[in-house]
């Protein structure tokens, strides 16, 4: 596998293009807004991360109770989806006891970002407990552009609830541990648009992968047989990836809690006169 930088026009066969950095034996913590996201959109990162010597952990947020196409498998589905999310992340090498599931029910994961609901917990301490407990030094979740309302609450998540598990807040959860970076991935539509001054792609790395990898996504979704009626449609979409040199993931790099620069202020500064 190879990593890109469209910004900077540079490619390396090192994790560290994406995750600067990156340490043997780092836990990259991959939020799914549903099962089967993380698999769909950052499948080769889940790969590379783990050839580069990292231990994934996937953060499964809501249960698809939503997904039935059958009246009559309403009853079972949050407990198949289960099974079969598990037996889909082993065959990438994924261990059991390293996914999560939150159990929130599909299409209201917005509700659940902040810390209180008005006298109920929402996921706040929960994702911070996990990232301590794990010690998640990098994370990657949905973009936040509206495909699908659960995958922008993801995003919300991310950049939110993720970057407060490094602040000496909260002691009962655990010992801060700060995320050192994050990323943002696209599952099936594009990446939250830039502003209208910015040129260029919308997404600025990407991970190039082998044939392989992507036989090795397409053999973990067809796990999820109870959603079969639409792993045909996925599987056509997933064809749009392919170039001439393997096939393309998009990540944006998510800046969280950047510094101000102070410089160009400064010069902006010795040009204003006094009124």
């Amino acid at each position: 596998m190879e990593f890109v930088d469209f910004r900077k026009h540079k490619r390396s066969g090192h994790l560290g293009l994406l995750f600067p950095g990156w340490e043997e034996g780092e836990r990259v913590g991959f939020l799914s807004p549903h099962d089967d996201d993380a698999l769909l959109g950052a499948g080769y990162l889940l790969q590379a991360s783990i050839a580069a010597g990292g231990h994934p952990r996937i953060l499964i947020l809501c249960k698809g109770d939503a997904g039935y196409s059958e009246p009559k498998k309403k009853g079972t589905l949050v407990a198949s989806r289960r099974k079969e999310a598990l037996r889909a992340y082993g065959l990438l090498g994924v261990p059991p006891d390293h996914v999560r599931f939150f159990d929130v029910p599909d299409f209201s994961l917005m509700a659940y970002v902040n810390r209180d609901l008005g006298g109920r917990p929402g996921l706040f301490e929960d994702i911070l407990r996990f990232q301590r407990e794990n010690k998640i030094s990098r994370m990657a979740f949905s973009s936040g552009y509206f495909e699908h309302w659960d995958h922008t609450a993801a995003y919300y998540i991310g950049r939110y609830s993720a970057p407060q598990a490094g602040d000496p807040i909260l002691a009962d959860l655990g010992a801060p541990f700060a995320c050192r970076s994050f990323l943002s991935y696209s599952v099936w539509s594009e990446f939250a648009p830039l502003p209208e001054a910015a040129a260029g792609p919308r997404a600025d790395l990407g991970v190039l992968a082998a044939p392989e990898n992507e036989e090795a996504i397409l053999r973990a979704i067809q796990e999820f047989s109870s959603q079969k009626s639409i792993i045909k449609e996925i599987v056509k979409h997933r064809r749009r990836r392919r170039s001439r040199e393997g096939y393309l993931e998009l990540y944006q790099q998510a800046e969280v809690r950047e510094p101000v620069d102070y410089k160009p202020y400064f010069d902006l500064l010795k040009k204003c006169r006094a009124a």
